[in-house]
């Protein structure tokens, strides 16, 4: 199945971004995080248009309404099919959602957390156990923190068994770019995480065509692990 990233920061260039990602073959596309100011701006008409004109579902990355940091999902048929709701918001004020959301797609299932979401386990661990495939993660990370932020995302591949699709905005002196897909792999009997594209910096695109069947051997053995009890012998 071919995912498609896309590292904009303007409104013409999602666009234009996102058109040329579906026409690479891309069945889901994500933008990343705060690529404009407030989903106000955001012309949803013009890609629900183009997720139709594709047949493909678009991820509008995490965005601001004004009272929540949310993720519009668009269907192949051009609908809203819902918000995903930043669980632990990074803008003062915001609402936090309490529950996560996920999709289909050509017999996959995805899962979405938006932004420093991704750090908060509990979160990462209820997708797993509903057996989600591809975990979307729209962000905008400062080109400082671009390095344990990728390392992050590997790490969940790995211990998890899920695919993470990063897309990170790309401003100057603001956020670092340099999206990412992490794709798990059995290495030696270690499960690790995979990088199979990354952007660089600047504005982008990257469509990787990643086999998820192959990867439900791997999610059934992270599944296991999850009810294991391990018993915390205090000494002293």
């Amino acid at each position: 199945m071919k995912l498609g990233i896309v590292q904009a920061s303007s409104v013409e260039s999602a666009l234009n971004l996102t058109d040329k990602a579906l026409r690479q073959g891309a069945r889901v596309v994500l933008l990343p995080k705060d690529w404009t100011v407030s989903l106000d701006l955001v012309p949803v008409s013009e890609f629900q248009k183009i997720a139709k004109l594709f047949t493909a579902h678009i991820v509008l990355g995490g965005l601001y309404d004004g009272f929540s940091v949310v993720s519009p999902i668009i269907t192949p048929d051009g609908r809203i099919l819902g918000l995903s709701k930043m669980i632990y918001p990074d803008v003062k004020d915001a609402v936090p959602g309490t529950e996560l959301v996920a999709f289909k797609s050509s017999g996959n299932k995805f899962g979405v957390l938006i932004g420093s979401d991704l750090l908060h386990s509990e979160l990462v661990m209820a997708l797993l156990k509903q057996n989600i495939d591809v975990v979307l993660v729209p962000s905008a990370v400062p080109a400082e923190s671009l390095q344990w932020w990728s390392d992050v995302v590997k790490l969940r591949a790995a211990e998890t068994g899920m695919v993470f699709v990063n897309s990170n905005l790309f401003v100057p002196s603001r956020s670092g770019g340099h999206s990412l897909i992490a794709v798990p792999s059995l290495e030696e009997d270690r499960i690790a995480g995979v990088v199979k594209e990354v952007l660089g910096e600047g504005e982008g695109l990257a469509v990787v065509d990643v086999d998820t069947t192959s990867l439900i051997g791997l999610r059934a053995r992270k599944l296991s692990e999850i009810g294991r009890e391990v018993k915390v012998n205090l000494l002293g």
